[in-house]
């Protein structure tokens, strides 16, 4: 066998190599990538001490037609603030114990009267007229997000308690051609329930266990399968 035939036996192998590597890269990163690729689904539970019944203290929108459905929610303030302690001309200590106060802002596209009056506290007369009074409270409630991975893995994380809260409405004249439909805001206040738990997330792989995480976040939440 000649140098060169040697040369580029070698300079083979170390391309066979190199495409190793990167293939073994990509994976990596993509097993690593655990973010939601849209929002396929919101289901709220009203905290009233008792099991769910679902579509009276448990709701699901899912973009089903006239039931209304998710545009976006952004999630922030779960961080909490550093605080440094000092001593001897040096930073001595740094705590960053528990979560911030976290808020999730949805924009919710048709969203049910029925749904929104619910979990804002707003009672409906017998003639179905919807009324907020001085007494007004916005009960407790969970929240669970879902959505899948860009793998098609599922994604779920849910807020286990905190208060809705809506600034109001907007009225637009109509202009030329039907636009798309507007969608409402509504603001969540994140809190903790008893235990302490402020929220839990969980990521499918795709194994049969999957099922197992669901069923726990779901628990986490007091959400009732089917709701």
């Amino acid at each position: 066998m000649n140098i060169l035939a040697i040369q580029k036996d070698m300079w083979m192998l170390g391309f066979m190599k190199a495409i190793a590597i990167f293939t073994k890269i990509i994976e990596n990163k993509e097993k690593k990538m655990s973010v939601p690729i849209g929002f396929k689904r919101l289901t709220i539970r009203i905290k009233d001490g008792k099991t769910a019944v679902p579509d009276k203290t448990q709701f699901v929108i899912e973009g089903k037609k006239d039931n209304g459905g998710m545009v976006s929610a952004k999630v922030s303030g779960l961080a909490v603030d550093a605080v440094k302690s000092y001593s001897s001309n040096k930073v001595y200590s740094i705590s960053g114990k528990g979560v911030g106060d976290g808020k999730v802002e949805f924009d919710i596209m048709d969203f049910p009267e029925k749904i929104k009056n619910a979990v804002l506290g707003i009672v409906a007369s017998s003639n179905g007229v919807y009324k907020a009074t001085a007494d007004r409270t916005s009960p407790y409630c969970s929240i669970l997000l879902e959505d899948v991975t860009p793998q098609g893995h599922p994604y779920l994380m849910a807020f286990v308690d905190g208060m809705f809260s809506s600034d109001g409405l907007e009225f637009n004249t109509v202009q030329g051609k039907q636009g798309e439909l507007p969608s409402e805001a509504i603001s969540f206040a994140i809190g903790s329930d008893d235990n302490g738990l402020y929220y839990s997330t969980f990521v499918g792989t795709g194994a049969p266990t999957d099922a197992t995480g669901i069923a726990e976040i779901k628990a986490d939440a007091l959400m009732v399968a089917g709701g």
